[in-house]
């Protein structure tokens, strides 16, 4: 954008101010925590099953576990390359002690996962758009729903197990 020749000829971005959440995405209630993982055969039968189990463990967080517990526990349907990407991306002592003193978490629902009919695939290997509902909360409170969205390769293992690997970029 052109300078009007006054000021100093940078453009602000427009701020929308926040709104908490009302109507369809105002949280009413908590899903709850997620369940133990589910390491049974059938959990690593289908890229989308093992991608439904891992997204439910590593959307949820509590300010209650330890550093990256979330990652740790989606590591049983995850690659050690996808785990450690994870990882390398998670929280840092200043960030998890900063959720510590605010006592913030998170709880996901409406967990689904589609292999991607536009990407490219092999017997082995498939990416697969996983997404959620993440309510946020605040000392056990909710304040906030987003939608989470991420797609995932998903790698047949050679005992014929699913496995999540990293975040995939199109382009």
């Amino acid at each position: 954008m052109p300078s009007s020749g006054r000021g100093t000829g940078v453009v602000l971005p427009t701020v929308t101010p926040y709104t908490p959440a009302t109507g369809v995405d105002a949280p009413s209630t908590v899903p709850p925590a997620p369940p133990p993982p589910d390491s049974s055969a059938a959990t690593y039968a289908a890229p989308t099953s093992v991608a439904t189990a891992w997204m439910t463990q590593w959307c949820a967080t509590d300010y209650r576990e330890p550093i990256n517990a979330a990652i740790e526990r989606a590591a049983t349907f995850a690659t050690p390359a996808g785990t450690a990407a994870d990882l390398a991306k998670g929280d840092t002592p200043a960030t998890y002690r900063t959720s510590v003193e605010l006592k913030v978490g998170n709880r996901c629902d409406h967990i689904s996962a589609t292999v991607s009919p536009e990407a490219p695939r092999a017997p082995g290997a498939v990416y697969v758009v996983i997404t959620a509902r993440r309510t946020q909360l605040a000392d056990d409170h909710p304040f906030q729903v987003v939608p989470v969205v991420t797609t995932r390769a998903v790698l047949r293992q050679p005992d014929g197990r699913w496995l999540v690997d990293v975040h995939v970029e199109a382009g």
